[in-house]
C-alpha cells in the first residue's frame, strides 16, 4: 500500500527528496493509520445509521 500511495504523491507532483526527508517508516505509519481510521469512522457511521433505521 505504501509503494502504491508514494507512487501516486510522485505522479501528482510531490518532490521525491521530501518523501526520502519523511521516511518510509513515518508513512507506511501514517497511511495505515489513517485507513483504520476511515474503517472505524465508516464502521461507527454504519450502526449509528441501523440502530436510527431500527
Amino acid at each position: 500500500m505504501t509503494n502504491l500511495i508514494d507512487s501516486y504523491l510522485l505522479k501528482s507532483g510531490m518532490p521525491k527528496h521530501e518523501l526520502c526527508i519523511i521516511g518510509r517508516a513515518k508513512r507506511a505509519f501514517y497511511y495505515y493509520g489513517v485507513t483504520l481510521f476511515a474503517v472505524s469512522a465508516v464502521t461507527f457511521f454504519a450502526f449509528g445509521l441501523i440502530r436510527m433505521i431500527g
